[in-house]
């Protein structure tokens, strides 16, 4: 059954912050159609759901197909998550590969599908993160990925604009999610996180797919190659000096 709202794909839809941006598009109008290496969460079940790994091609002609059935395809966001953590000096080049893969290339390979397939204004949001403007020990693989990702939005956004494109980021900081229980759950941590956050509290996935839908969305028709952060101030602080 067809929709006369306007559609969107979100891959690494059933993460945490994926699944927020799926139930937030749909309350704010938007035809969704989820695609994930999951099937679909039970709290999604009104959701168009596509199940596949977003490097795959016939995974992303399915969710197009899927998409242009179901309306007018307008939007992509991508909120598929790749990341290995070890010394900067020990990563293998294979493990690298494969980050670039899903945080980069196959950001690209989204982006053109859905370009290539809307029939007119399209609007795409990437999610980034803090770690693609600030080095943590660990951490190079992941934020040379979200780093390439920004620039991915500066690329499409300049290129793309002469189309009617539209190209964002949010730049999440520390989200309270399901995969990172174990730092939120445990007080001492969780103090030690908060005193990096200005406002006092953690960004919520909520939050982040609220500025996502509004990006995606006709009332930022005048916003594109910006990557926004939503850290709750994170980025605007110094680090606390000992």
């Amino acid at each position: 059954m067809s929709t006369s709202a306007p559609v969107a794909l979100v891959t690494g839809a059933g993460g945490g912050i994926g699944s927020a941006v799926v139930t937030t598009l749909a309350k704010h109008g938007w035809g969704v159609v989820g695609v994930d290496l999951v099937e679909r969460p039970a709290a999604l079940d009104p959701i168009k759901w596509v199940l596949g790994d977003v490097r795959d091609e016939t995974c992303r002609e399915r969710a197009v197909g899927t998409a242009t059935a179901l309306g007018k395809l307008s939007g992509l966001v991508t909120a598929t998550l790749a990341e290995q953590r070890g010394p900067l000096g020990q990563l293998d080049p294979a493990v690298l590969a494969t980050v670039f893969d899903v945080q980069v290339a196959a950001a690209l390979a989204w982006s053109t599908a859905v370009v290539d397939a809307a029939p007119g204004e399209a609007s795409i949001v990437h999610i980034s993160s803090v770690h693609a403007q600030r080095a943590g020990p660990g951490m190079a693989a992941y934020a040379m990925g979200k780093a390439a990702l920004d620039a991915l939005v500066r690329a499409a956004a300049v290129e793309w604009g002469p189309r009617g494109v539209r190209c964002n980021a949010v730049l999440p900081g520390f989200v309270p999610v399901e995969r990172n229980k174990d730092r939120w759950s445990d007080p001492g941590v969780a103090a030690n996180l908060l005193a990096n956050h200005p406002l006092g509290r953690f960004v919520s996935a909520e939050d982040v797919a609220q500025v996502v839908a509004f990006l995606l969305g006709p009332d930022s028709r005048g916003v594109t190659g910006v990557s926004l952060p939503v850290d709750g101030g994170m980025l605007a602080m110094l680090p606390r000096w000992a």
